[in-house]
């Protein structure tokens, strides 16, 4: 398990800028955190009420490894992206991704880009071995994403997560080995003889 010294450090794209979330941050948290459309295929409940928003958003403040997605040109937040514990595997150094996205930036290429930046600072500041990350079973959105971020399809876990709602959702697993992300090429440790 990887374990970080203090909170991440800032990165930057060509059109975002991932940053920790602050106290201030609630009018962005707001924009997804609210919203069903982006919160339910997260697996997340959304929040209903002031006192929840705030919640979910300490719980963001709370998260070391975890990033505000904001637009460079206008510093507006439109969604998050985090590092957390892998926790399907054993005396591996990796960690897994996750990520939401107001629903007014879908389609606009802004998730695939955060994602590869977290995977390119994953790799390049840490020592990690793998990144994982995972959709549930129908989401394609996040499948997209996930694939154009250079992971690649680990198996499926039946029932392999709880929502809020006490639904058991099918998850879609991808990975992505440092070997593959130096080399650009697929490991052969993914062809099984």
């Amino acid at each position: 398990m990887i374990h970080f010294l203090d909170r991440c450090k800032p990165i930057t794209t060509e059109r975002l800028y991932l940053r920790s979330w602050t106290v201030e941050d609630m009018q962005g948290y707001i924009l997804f955190g609210t919203d069903p459309d982006v919160m339910i295929p997260a697996g997340l409940k959304p929040a209903r009420t002031a006192a929840e928003a705030r919640e979910g958003l300490r719980r963001s403040v709370n998260t070391p490894w975890g990033f505000a997605i904001t637009l460079r040109s206008t510093g507006e937040i439109i969604g998050q992206i985090k590092y957390q514990d892998d926790l399907t595997r054993s005396y591996v150094e990796s960690l897994s991704v996750a990520f939401e996205l107001a629903k007014c930036h879908w389609g606009c290429g802004y998730m695939t880009e955060a994602l590869r930046a977290v995977v390119r600072n994953a790799f390049e500041e840490y020592d990690v071995d793998l990144l994982v990350a995972a959709h549930f079973k129908g989401n394609e959105r996040s499948k997209r994403v996930i694939e154009r971020a250079g992971f690649l399809f680990d198996g499926y876990s039946v029932c392999g997560f709880r929502r809020f709602d006490g639904a058991l959702l099918d998850c879609v697993n991808y990975s992505l080995l440092r070997e593959e992300y130096e080399s650009g090429y697929i490991s052969p440790r993914r062809f099984f003889s």
